[in-house]
Order: structure tokens, then C-alpha cells, then sequence
């Protein structure tokens, strides 16, 4: 499966509860063939099973396993997923991929994120409100509206966080995912904490492109609304 990084990839943070930070990274990569682990039928079906799974545009889809796959089973994702990506690309190298295999290797296994409807909308409104008005990544609405005000808006509760990831041309979910991991020049590492974070439940991505073709993805975590 190719992938296509022609200029750019962002990535970005935002925080409800506890803290509250923002950072985005700018990282160039060639084109190339990326390796993958075979599915996993479990995590398949149960991704398939979420109520709302269809109302996921099929990019947010990728990404959705994908995120689910690095928390079911941490460990693994860094010996079937990271490591291989890093040998193709060994610019990645670093102390954050060091604190990176430290992190995947002493978190257990967490529970699979199940699809919040709530979640979904509010994800994928802002994908498209971004994309369409062309503007740059950001966790604000075009219209001012900040990521707590659209949380809120929603009478969700308790606590959320929202990641977000651009790339150049048809972006591979998987990478962007990866990218989101490594941190790499974020000194909080607010995207691979909240991740890994067992208090959310509950998540929502929205995909969307720009008009010259780049991809924008929002997943939005929440704890349980009970």
C-alpha cells in the first residue's frame, strides 16, 4: 500500500481537562511502500460492531483500527508497527522514539475505544469546517470557537482531549498515527499520552480534505459520560 507525504505532516494537541497545550511539527518524507502487520480479526469485528462505525468516513475508519490495534496491545505495535516504519525511515531515530519503545513496552494492554456519536459529529464538523475554508490545522473553529467551547457545546463532561493530523496528499492513517506516537519536538508528548491515556472510552474522528487533495484528521477522546 503506498502512501503519499508530497510536502507535509502536522500534527497537534489540545487538552480539556488537567492541562492544556498546543503543538504542531512539520516533518518531509518521501513517498515509499509502508510494511503492515496482518489484521487483526478481533479488533476488526469489534470496530465493525461500534453502533456508529458506518457514520466513519472510510479514512477515519483506517485510523480508527489503527488506534485501537496500538492500545489493545502496546508491546506489539512498537515491534509490528513502529520499528519497521523507522527502518525505512531512520531520520526518526531519536529520543523520542527511545522514550517511545520505554512508554510501549511498560503500558498494558488498555481498552478498546468504542465510538461516541456525539464524538463522531463533533470530529468530523471540524474536519470539514478546516478543510473547507482552507485553513491552517488548528483545534479552533473558523468561526473562534475553541475545542473546550465545542466539547461543552455538546454537553459532553468529565474530560476530553482532541489530536490532530495533516498530511500532504492522500495520507496514510497509519503513519500519521505513528507521528502522533513519536512526538517528535513536542516536549509535553500530549498527543502519545493522550493515546495511551485508560481514562478515555470514548472517541470520534472526522477525515477531511482540502482542495488541493491534503488530508486533515481530527479524533476527538472523551471518559465515560455515565
Amino acid at each position: 500500500m503506498m502512501f503519499h507525504v508530497k510536502q507535509i505532516v502536522c500534527i497537534s494537541i489540545f487538552y480539556l481537562v488537567c492541562s492544556i497545550g498546543f503543538s504542531q511539527q512539520t516533518l518531509l518524507f518521501s513517498d515509499t511502500t509502508l510494511p503492515k502487520p496482518p489484521i487483526n480479526e478481533k479488533i476488526k469485528s469489534w470496530n465493525e460492531h461500534q453502533p456508529n462505525f458506518n457514520k466513519l468516513k472510510q479514512k477515519a475508519k483506517d485510523f480508527y483500527y489503527w488506534v485501537n490495534f496500538s492500545r489493545a496491545n502496546p508491546s506489539k505495535f512498537y515491534k509490528e508497527v513502529v520499528l519497521p516504519i523507522v527502518n525505512i525511515y531512520p531520520q526518526l531515530k531519536g529520543n523520542n522514539l527511545n522514550s517511545l519503545v520505554i512508554d510501549l513496552q511498560n503500558t498494558g494492554n488498555l481498552p478498546l475505544l468504542s465510538l461516541s456519536d456525539t464524538l463522531i459529529k463533533m470530529s468530523q464538523a471540524h474536519a470539514i469546517d478546516i478543510t473547507e475554508h482552507n485553513s491552517k490545522p488548528s483545534h479552533n473553529s473558523t468561526n473562534g470557537l475553541t475545542f473546550g467551547q465545542r466539547f461543552m457545546n455538546l454537553a459532553l463532561k468529565n474530560c476530553g482531549s482532541e489530536n490532530i493530523s495533516s498530511s500532504g496528499g492522500d495520507g496514510d492513517p497509519l503513519f500519521m498515527l505513528v507521528l502522533l506516537y513519536l512526538d517528535i519536538n513536542v516536549q509535553n508528548l500530549g498527543h502519545r499520552k493522550t493515546l495511551l491515556d485508560p481514562k478515555y472510552v470514548l472517541t470520534g474522528i472526522g477525515a477531511s480534505y482540502y482542495k488541493n487533495g491534503d488530508t486533515f484528521i481530527v479524533e476527538d477522546f472523551a471518559c465515560s459520560q455515565n
